[in-house]
């Protein structure tokens, strides 16, 4: 594991709130000079601390307006029908997140939709034609009071 010191931290801290802020901002930010802010950066790259850069879009603009959570559990708890349904769910769009949980569900799924109409499309065309489901349950998203990217930590 990586070893994140207090000028890695806030380097991080800075680019969770800003990816676009530039070396110049960010070495200032830390104080230190363009290039050891640069190989910083670098480093926790080629290290798999930061994994990506992305621009955050407001769903709404693009015309999606649900946001859904369909716990999913499966018919038998076998490896080949695990990677049956990751495989599957990987490929859509609509999903943004999978996750493997423990509990009453084997899947949650994070959906994000243009409105009711194509859910309903979405889980009979789509979610529904794997025989391997035995159940499904949504929760539909009627405000979102936090949202964030940001993962703090402990100082």
């Amino acid at each position: 594991m990586y070893k994140l010191d207090p000028i890695d931290l806030q380097l991080i801290t800075a680019l969770q709130e800003d990816g676009k802020q530039s070396i110049k901002q960010l070495a200032d930010i830390v104080n230190l000079s363009i290039t050891p802010t640069h190989e910083r950066i670098k480093r926790m790259e080629a290290n798999g601390v930061i994994e990506k850069y992305v621009a955050i879009v407001n769903p709404k603009a693009l015309g999606k307006n649900i946001i859904v959570y369909c716990q999913v559990t499966l018919v038998k708890h076998q490896e080949v029908n695990f990677k049956i349904f990751e495989d599957y769910v990987a490929e859509m769009d609509e999903i943004l997140e999978v996750s493997y949980i423990a509990g009453a569900y084997d899947f949650l799924l994070k959906i994000i939709l243009e409105d009711m109409n194509d859910y309903q499309n979405f889980v009979l065309k789509k979610l529904s034609k794997l025989d391997i489901i035995s159940n499904m349950q949504s929760s539909f998203i009627i405000k979102q009071i936090k949202s964030t990217t940001k993962i703090t930590y402990k100082k």
